[in-house]
Parts: structure tokens; sequence; C-alpha cells
């Protein structure tokens, strides 16, 4: 992957599509890169501003957080079209984004705020005790992270019950995914990965080979395919693990 990013060029954040093509957010370029399962280029998506992260609403739609603008943008990677740009003036500079219920999912200060990915309107605010970070949608659960203290908890909201829970894990979460099943893995800043129960509630260190200690950035599980995606940010390397 690092061939088609280039040496000199830093990957702010990265996301997977359904069918397996990754998605790059390259703010120094204001460029958006489009890759194959195997990282190969396919594609650029020219931004008028610097993308700094990304997320999927759905197969062929992605919305990105603009550095430093405090703006949204929807784009269709298929056909490079906009779908709308809206101005959030509540939003966390340089943050995270995430997607829930084909919704999108931003912090704000000392809350989370869910956004409709068609109309841009702020549908719903979620009060929290911090400001969030490490953004992650999971069925009806909404993953976060203590962005100004560094902690090592997991926290997560409930639209079931309308609670926010909190694990205390052994290091600092980084990335997340979901699997099959509707648990997660988190890849943490000790390289470790916890097996998240899919209540959120309870976990485990995964000891499978090469996932017990880890110097990869991002992780990704595609359910369809099958495969559990591991890269680093710096070699622009994979790890693919397949399931049996």
């Amino acid at each position: 992957m690092r061939s088609s990013v280039g040496e000199e060029w830093e990957v702010t954040d990265i996301t997977m599509m359904e069918d397996g093509r990754l998605v790059l957010c390259l703010p120094a370029k204001n460029i958006l890169l489009i890759c194959n399962a195997e990282g190969r280029k396919e594609d650029i998506l020219d931004i008028r501003d610097k993308p700094w992260c990304v997320t999927p609403v759905n197969s062929s739609t992605v919305a990105i957080l603009l550095y430093s603008t405090r703006c949204i943008e929807v784009y269709n990677i298929i056909n490079k079209q906009k779908s709308i740009s809206v101005h959030v003036p509540e939003l966390l500079l340089n943050n995270s984004i995430t997607t829930i219920i084909n919704n999108i999912v931003v912090c704000g200060t000392r809350n989370l705020m869910i956004i409709d990915h068609q109309t841009g309107e702020v549908v719903q605010t979620i009060q929290t005790d911090f400001d969030s970070d490490r953004l992650h949608g999971s069925g009806e659960r909404i993953f976060y992270c203590d962005y100004s203290n560094r902690n090592y908890n997991l926290y997560s909201y409930s639209y079931t019950d309308n609670i926010h829970h909190i694990l205390a894990l052994e290091s600092t979460p980084k990335s997340m995914t979901t699997l099959q099943d509707g648990s997660l893995y988190v890849l943490c800043e000790d390289g470790s990965v916890k097996h998240i129960s899919s209540d959120g509630k309870q976990y485990e260190t995964v000891e499978t080979m090469g996932l017990q200690k880890s110097k990869e950035f991002w992780i990704f599980y595609n359910s369809k395919q099958r495969k559990l995606f591991k890269t680093d940010n710096l070699t622009g390397l994979f790890n693919v693990f397949c399931e049996i």
C-alpha cells in the first residue's frame, strides 16, 4: 500500500468498504485515495480541503471530516459526487467519525452528535463527561474513548437502555472493528488485541498467532470476505487473517 500512497505522504485515517476496498485520507494532497483489497491504487477523489477522518455510510458512500474546518462532507466514491457539505459549529476539530444505523456520529464538546447523512441535520445529542475520540459504531452501540485523559477505559453508549457503559482495559484503545457475531476486536497502544463481548461488558486478550503483539495502527474485519486486516500507517504493510 505504501507504493500507492508514496513514501512522503501521511495517511491520517483509513477505512474499509463492504467490498474490501480501502479509502485513505491524505490531507497533504487534498485527496481520498481508493485502493483495492490488496492495497493497489484504483482511484483518487479530489477534496476541496484536507480530509482528516473517513467512515463508510453505505456500500458506495463515505463521510469525511475536514481538517480544522468543523465541516462534514459526504461523497459517493463510485461517481465521485458530493451529496452534502455541512458546517457543525460544535464539532471537535481533528477528531474521529463513525456511522450507526446509517447515521453519522461525531464528537462535540462533552457530547456525541448523531447526524442525518442525507440532510446534515443533528438528530440527536448524547451527553458525555469528557471530550471523546476513537469512535466506532457497532449495531446499536457507539464505542468511544477519553480524548482528554487518554486513559485505558473503553466507553460505550447503548440505544437499547440509553446508558453509558465503561470497560477498563490494560492499555489505551486506538482502533476497533466489529466481528461477525457483534463482538469487537480492539487494537491497543501496547500492541495487544482485546476481544470484547457483544454486550461490551467483558473482554479477553487475543492469543492467536500474529495477534498477540502488534505495531499496526488500524484493524478491520470484513464480514463478506471473512478476513481480518491489520495495517501500519508507516510501512503501509498489511497482515491478513482468513477465517476458516
